[in-house]
């Protein structure tokens, strides 16, 4: 009786904080004293929480609360054996799971510095994190050479140890770091605070009337800023996680199939995954989602045409903002006026954006300009060999000398207030939410010693609509061709996968801005049109002939079985279709492709490959 009286307590007292941050001015600096508490609510839902609740749903196995309490407990016990302090810095050096979530829970929980690490990176850049970030101990499944270690197994074949003691701030000091790509060739590490979190999840659970019945999804990778959402919001509500295998992060058809048995409610990640996810999904396995946030690229307003039909009541929400400004700082929700353009947004609450002009004087109203962002979300900055640095943050003489970020996003303000997203600043790309510097990329690319030249750039797939990261270059005086396997595995050996170029153009010449330097954007335009231009034609005519002969087959009588399969060499007539079924092939012909074709027109054809040809040339007319 006594926790069912102290659980209840703790809902109001977690509702009622999520009230008092949402309805904060957005102009108030928001502070330690009013911030959303989601450390303590984890550390009562892990330690003191109702045994039938489960916290992980991970290889299909549902763990419970006081299990996570007790696997996070073993882990801050066996951190505590190392000596640390609050402030020191331990890698999470394991693959996507379960057990990565205790590791980072422990962390937070202990006020230690957590660093998530990819362990799909390559070694010499994994190495990079752990020296940069000048860790004191690593958690991993085997010791690394050089590193003082927790082992994860035997840590938790440990018994379970007392009720650990916490040691967490909610703060400005350095609570996590998170690597992203920079444009001197290594990759940089952002330094964030538990303060700019507690906002991210304060304001966005109250916005979204998240509550413990939910069911999030961690689709995102743990080393990317969305994952924190993902891990800490339900951790605090008291909901549930799903968490894919290693064996289910890339497979779509896994997602659709785990939102559907656990009955997932809220979905976060990057626009591809989204798209992935959608293409392969049947409709019913989605019904569950109550909300679907995209963040991190461009959101296609074509996918939010896909999932206001099929799961209209469903919120929709686009997020925006670099790592370095926490999480989120930009947010709109999607509403039936947004077809055309989906707006980046407003800031989040107590925060600030601005549209300035080279001289860092605000932009006009629809004036393209550069966005710097300013608020409780700004990072700490960004740490190079143990040293704080400030080198993208800015005072603005336009805001009594605030400190902001300036980011590598352009846009401007439209009339209603709202933030439009209008590209990005030359060697920056976003490639499937990940941020990537061309520098970074092409500074591994020149090490090769096999090119003259090589750029790079972001090019978009014209059917698909995808950006794909391409390697324009050119070849050496006398060399003929370059081993495009080998320049990838080269690559390989510095570079995380996602910035590794699928697509690979020679040209004969770089060419260059009358102040002789690099001209990207005609880089980019030859990209396109040399590399797309054939590929769009093929896949579009292959994409017609597949729907023409899918809805022949469609409408073939029964009786014709005997005919063979339907194809674009099969005849008409052949096929024992009256007059009845090539009105109704004609008429889904004209809805499926917006052009006008009759039954007459049909009867001319002697092949549905006639067929065909007589509906591409009616799209070209």
């Amino acid at each position: 009786m006594h926790s069912d009286t102290s659980k209840l307590q703790q809902q109001q007292d977690f509702q009622s904080g999520v009230n008092d941050v949402s309805a904060r001015s957005s102009t108030s600096e928001v502070t330690a004293a009013d911030a959303f508490r989601f450390l303590e609510y984890i550390q009562h839902n892990l330690f003191d929480a109702v045994p039938d609740k489960t916290a992980l749903f991970y290889a299909g196995e549902a763990i419970s609360y006081p299990q996570v309490g007790q696997n996070v407990a073993r882990i801050m016990h066996a951190l505590r054996q190392k000596d640390l302090q609050a402030g020191a810095v331990v890698a999470v050096c394991l693959p996507k799971s379960a057990e990565h979530v205790y590791a980072v829970l422990a962390c937070a929980l202990l006020g230690i510095i957590w660093l998530p690490v990819d362990m799909d990176a390559p070694e010499a850049r994994r190495d990079y994190l752990l020296s940069n970030s000048r860790v004191d101990v690593v958690i991993a499944k085997a010791q690394p050479d050089g590193w003082q270690c927790v082992l994860i197994d035997d840590v938790l074949a440990m018994p379970v140890p007392e009720k650990p003691e916490c040691s967490y701030a909610l703060n400005k000091r350095a609570a996590y770091y998170l690597y992203t790509s920079g444009s001197t060739g290594i990759p940089k590490c952002v330094v964030l605070n538990n303060l700019a979190t507690a906002n991210v999840l304060g304001q966005t659970i109250g916005r979204w009337n998240m509550h413990r019945d939910d069911v999030l999804i961690a689709v995102t990778p743990f080393h990317h800023d969305m994952s924190v959402f993902d891990v800490f919001a339900a951790m605090a509500l008291g909901a549930s996680l799903v968490i894919p295998t290693p064996a289910q992060v890339k497979d779509a058809c896994a997602w659709a199939q785990l939102v559907a048995t656990h009955n997932v409610t809220i979905w976060v990640s990057v626009p591809a995954i989204v798209d992935m996810l959608c293409s392969v999904a049947r409709v019913e396995q989605l019904q569950s989602l109550r909300l679907v946030a995209q963040g991190g690229d461009y959101v296609k307003p074509a996918l939010i045409q896909y999932l206001r039909q099929h799961l209209p009541h469903a919120r929709l929400f686009s997020l925006g903002g670099p790592t370095e400004t926490t999480i989120w700082s930009i947010w709109h929700e999607i509403t039936a006026e947004d077809v055309d353009v989906i707006p980046y947004g407003r800031a989040l609450a107590h925060n600030q954006y601005y549209i300035l002009n080279e001289q860092l004087q605000p932009c006009a109203v629809g004036e393209v300009g550069q966005m710097y962002m300013a608020g409780v979300n700004l990072s700490n900055g960004y740490l190079l060999d143990g040293q704080l640095l400030t080198g993208d943050f800015v005072s603005l003489q336009c805001d009594a000398g605030k400190t902001a970020l300036r980011m590598n996003d352009l846009g401007y303000m439209r009339a209603d207030g709202n933030i439009i997203f209008a590209g990005r600043a030359e060697g920056y790309l976003k490639i499937k939410g990940v941020r990537i510097s061309a520098a970074e990329v092409e500074v591994v690319l020149a090490k090769s010693g096999c090119l003259q030249d090589g750029v790079v750039v972001c090019c978009t797939h014209p059917v698909t609509s995808m950006h794909e990261l391409v390697a324009v270059y050119t070849l050496p005086a006398g060399r003929q061709n370059v081993d495009i396997n080998a320049l990838k595995q080269h690559l390989l050996a510095s570079l995380p996968k996602s910035h590794v170029p699928t697509r690979w153009l020679a040209i004969d010449q770089i060419p260059l801005t009358r102040n002789v330097k690099v001209d990207r954007k005609r880089i980019q335009q030859m990209a396109q049109e040399r590399l797309y231009q054939a590929a769009a034609a093929a896949e579009q005519n292959q994409a017609v002939a597949d729907s023409v002969v899918a809805i022949f087959r469609d409408c073939c009588p029964q009786q014709a079985d005997d005919t063979g399969d339907v194809s674009v060499q099969s005849e008409i007539l052949a096929m024992g279709l009256r007059l009845k079924q090539l009105m109704m092939v004609a008429g889904r012909i004209t809805e499926r492709f917006n052009i006008q074709l009759d039954a007459p027109a049909l009867v001319r054809c002697k092949t549905v490959q006639d067929v065909v040809y007589q509906v591409q040339q009616k799209m070209l007319n």
